[in-house]
């Protein structure tokens, strides 16, 4: 038995994931990209596997300095979407057909897209907050292995999805206000410590 598993006896019924939806961690979870994160679910087909993006773990980087040609615009930082294609760039935003090849994922909040489309609305001084988010990496699974995962008590399904919270969330906050949205039986997850082993 796994130390601690009796925070997670509680009245759940597990739901399936689905492209769209976020991905909330047990509170113990002590995988690097992973403790006390908050995952977007933005592709799953159970057959073939799954891709996330985690929304709540902040880079030391700045696309400033990823990408050429922003130097004149306000440090746009750039988040930690997985350990998987750690040098390719991903983005989630809200400017839907606005960006040619955009993909909608859930209601109000697309991925990809062309990116000098993206690029061209920065420098002309758009704002980005709100309205853009930027990630190096993605979060995978294969078949099989998130629906494992999640039957494991890994993760727990959230549809408590919104444009404004997949984009401007950061931090623990981020994974407290999606435990918080989960419901009462998932409250004693807070109280929970970060090292439980030190407690």
């Amino acid at each position: 038995m796994r130390l601690g598993t009796e925070i997670f006896q509680v009245n759940r019924s597990l739901k399936d994931p689905y492209t769209g939806c976020l991905l909330v961690s047990e509170p113990c979870l002590n995988e690097v990209y992973f403790q006390r994160s908050v995952i977007l679910l933005v592709d799953h087909d159970p057959l073939i596997g799954s891709m996330g993006l985690v929304l709540n773990k902040s880079s030391n980087l700045m696309l400033n300095t990823v990408i050429e040609g922003l130097e004149n615009v306000p440090e746009i930082p750039v988040f930690c979407g997985g350990p998987m294609e750690s040098d390719h760039l991903f983005y989630i935003h809200t400017l839907g057909r606005l960006v040619p090849g955009s993909i909608e994922i859930a209601e109000g909040l697309y991925i990809g897209g062309d990116i000098d489309v993206i690029l061209s609305y920065i420098r002309s001084g758009n704002t980005v907050e709100g309205h853009i988010k930027f990630f190096l990496g993605y979060s995978g699974w294969e078949a099989g292995q998130l629906i494992d995962e999640i039957a494991n008590i890994f993760w727990i399904v959230s549809e408590k999805v919104s444009p404004l919270f997949c984009i401007c969330g950061d931090g623990e906050q981020s994974w407290r206000k999606a435990v918080v949205d989960l419901g009462e039986d998932y409250k004693s997850w807070l109280k929970y410590p970060r090292l439980p082993i030190l407690n």
